[in-house]
């Protein structure tokens, strides 16, 4: 575990893990510099991890994407689905126009969306579905299920159609199940690629590395690994190191961030299926204005994802 620890922390140098997981946990209130908010909205947004840059690069795109006179009540769940409850709670009673949540448990959040519905209050699912889609007015997510197959594609091409895999997974949340069966039916289509352990983590690169250390004892025939996200990707590949085995284990990833493709322009992570979360901010609040204005909006609004590689990871 010691040597674990001393390549993390030469990972963190390189790729800077450290600003990317750095605790931003939290509660933040922002407000147009321009206007007066009884001519905006009143959003609440219920953000799953912003110790995670990829939430804060949502974030970003909701602050781009508000117009005059709107206030964004932003809170971070810090991947606590009980905080997250609290947090929504807390936002129905400052009198929130409209809720935005991400789900930091897709099932669990079920109390939550009946009480917003109690209030009048619409929601708006946003990165990762809810199981009680009945209980939401739109879903702004990627199409997880098509980036867990183009990672999926990539590693059984990398890996000649065969090998040992193991899964680094947290199906609790839709997104995450929709990225980890995406990658079991590209595997599907080679006979010769096994995945031979599955296991549930929660998401994050200090909890990744342990997880990963217990797989490489326990499978040591492994040559490949997918991880739900970046982070856990890093986490994963810190172990790999430490065992050292990086040329003989292929890791694949869903995120796109800037510390994933520094990951594989450094040789390190094989692959990245990049979400664009700033697109996913920007749409979550112009369906805020949307569906409070009249308008009506889609069900379900994806944002298409692209596979990051060697071949375009410095693009």
């Amino acid at each position: 575990m010691k040597k674990s620890l001393a390549v993390l922390l030469t990972l963190c140098m390189t790729v800077g893990i450290f600003s990317s997981c750095s605790s931003t946990s939290g509660n933040t209130s922002s407000t147009s510099d321009t206007g007066d908010t009884s001519d905006g909205l009143k959003i609440g947004v219920s953000i799953a991890d912003l110790s995670n840059p990829f939430y804060v690069d949502i974030q970003d795109g909701m602050e781009s994407a508000k117009t005059e006179g709107d206030e964004l009540v932003i809170m971070d769940a810090a991947f606590d689905a009980a905080k997250q409850i609290s947090d929504i709670e807390d936002m129905i009673q400052q009198g929130v126009d409209v809720m935005c949540i991400d789900p930091v448990d897709s099932a669990g959040i079920k109390s939550s969306l009946e009480v917003c519905k109690s209030a009048g209050i619409p929601v708006i699912a946003f990165n990762s579905p809810v199981d009680n889609t009945d209980l939401v007015d739109c879903t702004v997510v990627s199409d997880n299920y098509m980036a867990g197959e183009l990672i999926g594609k990539a590693l059984a091409e990398k890996l000649g159609g065969t090998g040992k895999i193991a899964m680094l997974t947290y199906d609790v949340a839709v997104v995450c199940y929709d990225r980890a069966e995406g990658f079991v039916k590209a595997l599907s289509e080679y006979p010769d690629m096994e995945i031979v352990v599955r296991q549930e983590i929660t998401p994050g690169t200090d909890t990744a590395l342990p997880v990963m250390e217990n797989i490489l004892q326990s499978y040591p025939e492994i040559t490949g690994v997918f991880c739900l996200n970046d982070p856990s990707a890093l986490g994963a590949l810190a172990a790999i190191e430490a065992a050292g085995k990086l040329d003989a284990i292929k890791v694949v990833a869903v995120d796109g961030s800037a510390d994933g493709k520094a990951s594989i322009a450094a040789d390190r992570l094989l692959a990245t299926a990049a979400q664009h979360p700033v697109d996913i901010g920007a749409e979550t609040i112009k369906a805020c204005h949307s569906l409070v204005g009249g308008e009506g909006v889609e069900a379900e609004i994806l944002i298409p994802v692209e596979l990051i590689d060697a071949t375009n990871c410095n693009s």
